[in-house]
């Protein structure tokens, strides 16, 4: 069964629940989607001038959360970011907002998320600096996910990271020894720090200030 089959079921259900805590931008998705394939954008009339065939190909929506429009878009972009990869190993950090903080996050997405981003990229650049056996500018491709499988709140990003970097001192390549990118724990506790204290450095105000 297709996604928007189930979106076109529960559809009137889901905005009698849930239509006062959904945003215009997930409203414009949920409908690009069901509009998405039926002629709803326009079609492509198609016609053989040595028969009498023809046939018609409604056109999609192309909104990037529609599965029926990105997987192509997927494929390609998967490509072309293998052929950009580096002569290291590849590692995937998760790093995620803490619960005391997603109130917060849900009434100021833009600002907390970009503060995520901001930090993360802070905290694993100053690892890979640091880290005496690599002592290295990394670079990382970080995707924020808002929720979890089962659609709960829980915003994280998910950040790919090549074990290798520059030197600039040295100007060479550096690859990381070892089977491990850095201490997880000491990987969360910077970063915890230093997003508490963007945050209150920031407009918003921490509703309860966690421990650090």
């Amino acid at each position: 069964m297709e996604f928007a089959t189930i979106a076109l079921r529960y559809r009137d259900p889901f905005k009698t629940a849930h239509g006062r805590v959904t945003s215009s931008e997930q409203w414009s998705a949920l409908n690009a989607i069901l509009g998405c394939r039926t002629g709803q954008y326009g079609q492509v009339n198609l016609s053989c001038h040595a028969c009498d065939w023809q046939t018609e190909h409604p056109q999609s929506c192309g909104h990037r959360s529609c599965n029926a429009c990105q997987n192509h878009s997927t494929t390609e972009w998967l490509e072309r970011k293998k052929a950009k990869l580096l002569p290291a190993e590849y590692f995937m950090v998760t790093l995620t907002l803490p619960r005391e903080l997603r109130t917060l996050a849900k009434a100021n997405p833009k600002t907390l998320y970009a503060l995520m981003f901001q930090c993360a990229v802070s905290t694993l650049k100053d690892f890979g600096r640091d880290d005496k056996n690599l002592a290295a500018e990394l670079a990382m491709t970080a995707v924020l996910h808002t929720h979890t499988r089962r659609l709960d709140y829980h915003p994280h990003l998910h950040i790919i990271i090549p074990g290798g970097g520059v030197n600039q001192r040295r100007n060479e390549w550096r690859k990381l020894k070892g089977k491990y990118l850095f201490n997880c724990f000491q990987l969360a506790t910077v970063f915890r720090g230093k997003l508490l204290n963007a945050i209150q450095q920031s407009w918003l105000v921490l509703p309860q200030t966690p421990k650090k």
